[in-house]
């Protein structure tokens, strides 16, 4: 049937729900096909998984390992979890008497340079470089609401105020807000694609010799860092 005839069903048969029905599928597909999660999985399937000892100078290369610290670690604000790399993302719902969305207020991401160990070798990520040489997606694991019979815990108030939000409104009812985070814990399995570049280095991650792998990015190549499970099994196409 040509589109033109579908346009044309009658809206009080029911043509305009179908219509508006059909909008919002489309728009969940390519919703879920372009998400951040998807478009990582998608570009870490174009490699193979590689030992850290065959890279080669500049080699963009795919990793599996376990994350462990080089440095103190650090203490994630919501989770309270020992971690490398954290990520937490605050949402306030809001609404303009019509409709109601959520916004995000609260946007914070704190890294440290750190070690992935893979089959008894180790490599030096290097998470310190512009935002736009990395993409990092981490499962967003911990999550609190609070809202109008919901009042936050203390920490998370504190939280909020050290950023200068508050969780209740002009008439001190609570705000409905969600806090999300997403960390890399210490001993975590990861999956990492960057560029591998051999520096001297006294971290002595290798006995026989003085250099060790440093996985970074740039803007074109860049460094691609993921907890998600389904990276572990990822296979080159």
């Amino acid at each position: 049937m040509h589109i033109l005839n579908i346009l044309k069903l009658d809206l009080g048969n029911g043509g305009f729900f179908f219509i508006f029905l059909f909008g919002v599928i489309i728009f969940l597909i390519f919703s879920r096909i372009y998400s951040k999660k998807n478009r990582i999985l998608r570009k870490l399937k174009e490699y193979p998984f590689k030992k850290i000892q065959l890279c080669k100078e500049n080699e963009y290369i795919k990793i599996k390992g376990k994350a462990f610290p080089i440095n103190e670690p650090f203490i994630s604000p919501i989770g309270k979890r020992k971690c490398l790399y954290y990520k937490i993302q605050v949402e306030e719902k809001r609404s303009n008497g019509k409709s109601s969305s959520w916004r995000t207020i609260i946007k914070e991401e704190k890294f440290q340079d750190f070690i992935i160990e893979s089959q008894g070798d180790k490599a030096i990520v290097s998470t310190k470089i512009p935002k736009s040489a990395k993409t990092v997606y981490l499962n967003q694991d911990v999550e609190y609401t609070s809202g109008t019979w919901n009042d936050p815990p203390n920490f998370l108030d504190q939280y909020l105020k050290s950023h200068g939000k508050d969780s209740t409104g002009l008439f001190g009812f609570n705000k409905s807000i969600r806090y999300r985070e997403g960390v890399i814990e210490i001993g975590e399995k990861i999956t990492i694609l960057g560029t591998g570049n051999w520096k001297e280095s006294d971290q002595n991650l290798d006995r026989y010799s003085s250099k060790s792998l440093y996985i970074s990015g740039d803007s074109e190549n860049k460094l691609i860092i993921t907890d998600d499970p389904k990276a572990q099994e990822l296979k080159k196409k």
